[in-house]
């Protein structure tokens, strides 16, 4: 029995990944400046999409987009589609890439490094190798700075400097234990971030601009240990709002806190001097890049 060709259904990759990078990066302008699209074309591809599957995907707004229902729907059940389709075309067209990256991340992000990332380079090219290095955000730029790193991937609230380009967005929020109320407590206890982490930078600025005391009862390098010194009620700190657990709160606002701006979690690419393997480099680039965020 032959099928009748116009009852055959397919979604448009290229309209697909406009649309995962605009679920990632929040504006349809970021996605315009990171596709080198205009910003009218890429409202024409998520229009499109949205037309072929006779649904809202996105909410706009002067600030950015949102999801609509079934736009989560799309962004859960396309992602793996969207990714092994690349990895597909990676292992069709793609020579052999061969070499040695340097890579550095933000301990909050080396699970899915090992759980994702890894296994899908060993098996879409074998012959590259990833030294990976793990530190602060501050660190890690300093080492891209150097040449010391080929690659890093790093939290700032200046997501547009040199050499970057945006993977997604981050939340920071001010966070506290669920069970334990430190808000009125004066000066405010906090466990804080390494010196150049830009978290730490957020809140502290934050808290001088409105006037409100505060001491160190709790510093370390480790987002876990930080995390662990507010699940357990001894201090507040500011995390990514995705990192929140069922033992914390989000405290704001109407707590008396200051509100603090979102960051942008980036790829950021040592200078071309650095003496890397470029083709090597750009693979794991491109890996990165794929994926909408790193909880």
């Amino acid at each position: 029995m032959m099928l009748n060709p116009s009852t055959w259904r397919t979604l448009d990759i290229d309209l697909l990944r406009t649309f995962h990078l605009a679920c990632a990066l929040g504006t349809l302008r970021a996605v315009a400046e990171r596709r080198h699209f205009t910003l009218g074309a890429v409202s024409q591809q998520i229009k499109r999409l949205e037309q072929q599957l006779d649904r809202q995907l996105l909410q706009r707004s002067r600030t950015g987009v949102t999801l609509t229902a079934a736009g989560e729907q799309l962004r859960a059940q396309s992602a793996t589609l969207l990714s092994e389709h690349d990895q597909l075309m990676d292992r069709l067209l793609d020579q052999p890439t061969a070499g040695l990256v340097r890579l550095g991340l933000p301990e909050v992000y080396t699970p899915r490094l090992l759980n994702d990332i890894l296994p899908a380079l060993a098996v879409s090219h074998p012959r590259l190798q990833l030294q990976v290095q793990t530190a602060n955000s501050g660190e890690l730029q300093r080492s891209i700075e150097q040449g010391a790193l080929d690659l890093a991937v790093l939290v700032t609230s200046q997501p547009d400097g040199a050499g970057m380009t945006r993977l997604w967005q981050t939340r920071p929020v001010w966070a506290g234990s669920a069970s334990a109320a430190l808000i009125t407590a004066d000066p405010l206890p906090l466990a804080l971030h390494p010196i150049d982490c830009p978290y730490r930078a957020l809140g502290l600025d934050a808290l001088q601009a409105l006037g409100r005391r505060w001491h160190t009862v709790f510093a370390s390098a480790s987002v876990a240990a930080i995390e662990s010194a507010v699940t357990s009620g001894i201090a507040i700190s500011v995390l990514d709002r995705a990192r929140l657990t069922p033992q914390m709160r989000e405290l704001g606002t109407v707590s008396g806190l200051p509100a603090l701006p979102e960051c942008h979690a980036c790829l950021m690419r040592a200078p071309a001097t650095s003496g890397s393997d470029t083709s090597a480099t750009e693979v794991v680039a491109r890996q990165l890049q794929s994926l909408e965020f790193m909880p």
